[in-house]
């Protein structure tokens, strides 16, 4: 996973020109499993093409965000990555649930869903879709189970970023499936479609 790397100290000037370089630093598995303050020693890489190593140390987790600080050709530098992307990244635990909905969606679709989550039990979790075209909720089976359907009876009016671990995800779904045979199973790859996405993307969605 690469992050772009930012000098501690960056006037308004200077942006434009430092954000061209397309510095990044490349963190793994190894490093952000434990966040123990620490020195560490990450690849950094300009527009691709290697060029050398941030000398630095770990410093932990910010306000939500995973920091690191250090030098680079004798440049004060530091690395910040919002900590849910990289766990989900490197699957070191569940994060947030995310789906992203068209702003219309038809009426049989909320029909279709409400039965379904009627069949389950779950008619409290009706009200994940009612505020606005961007709905999270908590990383539960539960909660995962709500969002897949919404995908099913809505199709690519929907999108899907399911921040729950791979194994957990995968014995969700296998539950919902015992229940739900119907399913199709291309459900759970589309769990995280989402990871990545820019501004076009979200509007495709909105504009379905």
């Amino acid at each position: 996973m690469r992050v772009e790397v930012f000098p501690g100290v960056l006037n308004s000037d200077q942006i434009e020109g430092w954000l061209a370089r397309g510095l990044a630093a490349e963190l793994d598995r190894a490093t952000v499993s434990d966040l123990t303050p620490r020195p560490v020693r990450l690849p950094i890489y300009e527009g691709g093409t290697a060029r050398g190593f941030l000398e630095g140390r770990l410093v932990g987790r910010e306000e939500g965000a995973l920091v690191i600080e250090g030098t680079f050709e004798d440049t004060p530098v530091r690395v910040a990555a919002g900590w849910n992307e990289v766990a989900r990244a490197f699957d070191l635990e569940d994060t947030p649930l995310y789906l992203w909905r068209s702003r219309q969606l038809p009426e049989e679709g909320w029909q279709a869903w409400r039965a379904d989550l009627e069949r389950l039990g779950l008619e409290e979790k009706a009200g994940l879709l009612k505020d606005g075209p961007l709905c999270r909720a908590e990383p539960t089976p539960q909660n995962a189970w709500a969002f897949w359907l919404a995908a099913w009876r809505f199709g690519g009016r929907v999108a899907l970023d399911l921040g729950m671990r791979r194994r957990g995800l995968e014995r969700a779904f296998a539950a919902l499936k015992e229940r739900l045979p119907e399913l199709p199973e291309n459900l759970l790859e589309r769990s995280r479609e989402a990871e990545g996405w820019g501004k076009a993307e979200v509007r495709r969605v909105f504009r379905a």
